[in-house]
């Protein structure tokens, strides 16, 4: 059924609305129901994981943090600005993460010390490159003085 043919135009009709029971038995449409939701266990098990991959994934990384984790400290804390000492713990955190999501996506490592240099270089450079790192660095207001003296010299500069 097409709404054309069943409904005159407007026009002809001379502009008014359809009654509402000619609305309402349009709409009548029945809704098919919800599929049923699948029954049995879940498919990734309490308070564990779900595959063997990751039970090994889990101990590699386990051992990796062992051996590895001064070295990935290091890394981070050589490689961020002095002021900026207090961001080292979570750069390393993430360093972490990324190459604990990197081993879950299957991916194989022949050197662990090469990969983790380069997620914690690689990491401390997406920081510095972040704007709100850059915001929080232009918006330093510590020292109202200095700052003020900050923006004459770049208004001066910009007349």
């Amino acid at each position: 059924m097409s709404i054309l043919t069943e409904r005159p135009a407007l026009a002809q009709a001379g502009g008014s609305r359809p009654p509402l029971s000619m609305a309402a038995d349009d709409h009548s449409k029945t809704k098919e129901p919800l599929p049923q939701r699948p029954r049995g266990p879940h498919p990734y098990r309490v308070g564990g994981t779900a595959r063997a991959k990751d039970d090994q994934a889990r101990a590699l990384l386990t051992d990796w943090v062992g051996e590895y984790a001064p070295m990935v400290h290091a890394v981070v804390a050589r490689a961020v600005r002095p002021g900026d000492a207090d961001v080292v713990e979570d750069l390393v955190q993430d360093v972490w993460l990324e190459a604990w999501q990197y081993m879950l996506r299957g991916n194989t490592v022949a050197r662990p010390a090469g990969l983790l240099a380069t997620k914690a270089r690689r990491r401390v450079a997406k920081h510095y490159a972040s704007a709100r790192v850059r915001r929080e660095l232009l918006t330093d207001y510590q020292d109202e003085t200095s700052a003020v003296a900050r923006l004459a010299s770049w208004i001066g500069a910009a007349a």
